[in-house]
């Protein structure tokens, strides 16, 4: 009978959490748009699933909008405002950051998932940084020639840590970023898409 329910709670809980996130997402940005919405086109002509339309086409246009010259300087002008502001530039600066990651990682095809061992243990982790020469660390006893910084995730992305490590300690593993968060994220347990 436990074994019976297990199987049951496996092969729906994937299925659940995803359209219960789907569920959330949609929920937040029907309750983000809605409102302005309603305010220029009247309750009588709002149905549900507007917000999600206008917030994807809004996405859209921004994106085109900022590629123009102009809105690139005026772009450029609030980012240095916001980061200028206390407590505002270190959050915005950490959005950027890892989105920019991201979005760098994703158009490079190399791999970026290494192996590293330290103490006897083998390491799945991403590498961060591989150069260091905007930052004047010699003084403070790292070999910016030889280390790399690399994030080790800790599973269920409840966290991780960078560490600065020689380059002779990481070996490149053949395997997407995406396949390496995603089993760094379920702690490496086997599943039907693996």
């Amino acid at each position: 009978m436990g074994k019976i329910f297990t199987r049951g709670l496996i092969a729906i809980a994937p299925i659940v959490i995803t359209i219960a996130a789907i569920t959330w997402m949609y929920k937040m940005m029907e309750t983000a748009f809605a409102g302005f919405i309603i305010h220029f086109i009247g309750a009588e002509y709002y149905f549900n699933g507007l917000g999600i339309i206008v917030a994807l086409i809004a996405i859209f246009i921004i994106g085109i909008i900022v590629n123009t010259i102009i809105i690139q300087k005026v772009y450029s002008w609030g980012e240095g405002l916001l980061k200028r502001i206390p407590l505002v530039k270190t959050l915005y600066n950490s959005i950027y950051d890892i989105m920019s990651f991201f979005r760098t990682a994703k158009a490079s095809e190399e791999s970026r998932v290494v192996m590293v061992e330290v103490m006897g243990t083998r390491l799945i982790g991403i590498v961060t940084r591989e150069t260091f020469e905007d930052l004047s660390w010699e003084k403070d006893g790292v070999n910016t020639d030889e280390e790399i910084a690399v994030f080790l995730p800790l599973s269920y992305q409840i966290g991780g840590f960078t560490v600065l490590i020689p380059r002779s300690q990481v070996k490149p593993v053949d395997m997407t970023m995406e396949e390496g968060l995603r089993f760094s994220m379920t702690a490496w347990v086997p599943g039907k898409n693996q």
